[in-house]
């Protein structure tokens, strides 16, 4: 055990390889838990998942004092940072905090991933080098488990014949999937050299109920179902849920399984919107009309070594109750 007198509420670290978080002589402990993107969508997520497991959240913002989070979220136990990505003092602030970091933050001009990265210039430096400050900062600072959320836009192009699983090449086509594939390359050196303790949870689409509704994946289209009117969904891709991505950045956070480097695809399945739309219709009852054909899926992505670790995914059951709760969600806001 290495004491730390400079954490918030925790003065005490444990390096055992099969305790990075849980437990003290099988009585459980309060950890810091840092996260970087905290204020977003995925963020929220992580929030509840970690202080449901009774830890305190440590993490960054721009304006603490305007953070209103919504949900669940709202009643966690944090402590906000002033200070964002590439600041080198609030990286290590929140290293210095943090007995465990989970890495979520993206630097963008716009709302959109993909598309809106801006300079690409200002946004490698901000993204790429910051994400660097921030491991060697949880490097210095022996932080015991490092998790970085990337994403399946480091696989734009896929290989027709080969599996893609976490050994399939990076042939990202945006900047961003370029900064993620850059940061991963980084997570391997930490973790392979044995600098820190750090892997990477690669989400692909993620979808979920968020606030406003309007902002939510499947938001137009499962309005229109509920409306009554004709649709033609043609799109569809390879999705997970928010949730699930919190629960695979816990999982990783947690294992005692050697982790250090790896990569771990974080992939449901593949959701057509002709499927988001017939089981809308189903729940509503509606008299829509859903023409057109399903998306067929691609190259299925593996996750053969997130499950082995112990993971499940919420299938069809999460999708059918997000498509549900998005619904009570259109219609309530119609009621005000």
């Amino acid at each position: 055990m290495v004491c730390r007198q400079d954490k918030v509420r925790l003065s005490c670290s444990v390096h055992y390889t099969n305790d990075v978080i849980g437990n003290i002589d099988g009585a459980k402990r309060e950890v810091n838990i840092g996260i970087t993107g905290a204020t977003g969508f995925l963020g929220h997520h992580l929030i509840e998942t970690f202080a449901a497991q009774g830890h305190s959240i440590v993490a960054w913002s721009r304006d603490p004092d305007t953070v209103k989070l919504k949900g669940k979220a709202a009643n966690a136990d944090i402590t906000w940072i002033r200070g964002r990505l590439g600041d080198q003092q609030a990286s290590d602030e929140l290293a210095r905090r943090s007995d465990v970091l989970i890495h979520a933050a993206v630097f963008r001009d716009g709302d959109s991933f993909i598309g809106s990265e801006g300079d690409p210039i200002e946004y490698f430096d901000v993204n790429v080098t910051g994400s660097m400050r921030l491991l060697e900062a949880a490097s210095q600072h022996e932080v015991n488990r490092f998790v970085f959320i990337s994403s399946g836009a480091v696989h734009e192009r896929v290989a027709p014949d080969r599996v893609l699983d976490e050994t399939h090449p990076h042939w990202p086509a945006s900047i961003y999937g370029a900064y993620k594939s850059s940061v991963e390359s980084m997570i391997h050196a930490y973790g392979w050299s044995g600098r820190l303790d750090a892997c990477t949870v690669r989400p692909t689409s993620i979808y979920g109920v968020t606030d406003p509704i309007s902002k939510s994946k499947w938001f137009e289209l499962v309005s229109d179902v509920v409306d009554g009117k004709t649709v033609k969904p043609t799109g569809g891709g390879k999705m997970v849920h928010a949730h699930d991505v919190a629960k695979a950045a816990w999982l990783c956070a947690t294992t005692d399984q050697n982790v250090k480097g790896e990569t771990f695809n974080t992939c449901d399945r593949f959701i057509s919107h002709y499927e988001v739309a017939t089981i809308a219709k189903e729940i509503t009852g509606s008299k829509s009309e859903i023409e057109g054909d399903p998306k067929q899926a691609g190259n299925p992505m593996n996750t053969d070594k997130l499950e082995g670790l112990g993971f499940d995914f919420g299938h069809t059951k999460l999708l059918r109750a997000t498509i549900a709760d998005l619904i009570k969600a259109i219609q309530h806001s119609r009621q005000h």
